[in-house]
């Protein structure tokens, strides 16, 4: 049971994957093919899929991912100072 989910939601998402661009068109028609053959429970998790990315392209989810990275600013540094050293000429 958990196999045959398994097996139909990966289909499932390389279809999706592959009608966003992901793959060039001959291997998605392959893909979309393999998943009609799969069974609904296969063509359903494709259509949510689908459903998901063009609601994740519009823009729907922004909200849920939370705040970006936070941008934390280090102290400023001083200047490296270089040592003096003796030079060839000076002995």
């Amino acid at each position: 049971m958990i196999t045959r989910l398994l097996v139909h939601g990966l289909g499932a998402w390389f279809a999706v994957e592959a009608a966003s661009g992901r793959y060039p068109r001959p291997i998605a028609v392959g893909l979309t093919m393999l998943v009609t053959r799969l069974g609904a429970p296969a063509t359903g998790f494709a259509m949510l899929g689908y459903g998901l990315k063009r609601l994740s392209e519009a823009g729907a989810f922004d909200g849920w991912y939370g705040p970006g990275p936070a941008t934390r600013r280090l102290p400023a540094r001083a200047p490296l100072r270089r040592r003096r050293t003796r030079s060839a000429r000076n002995g």
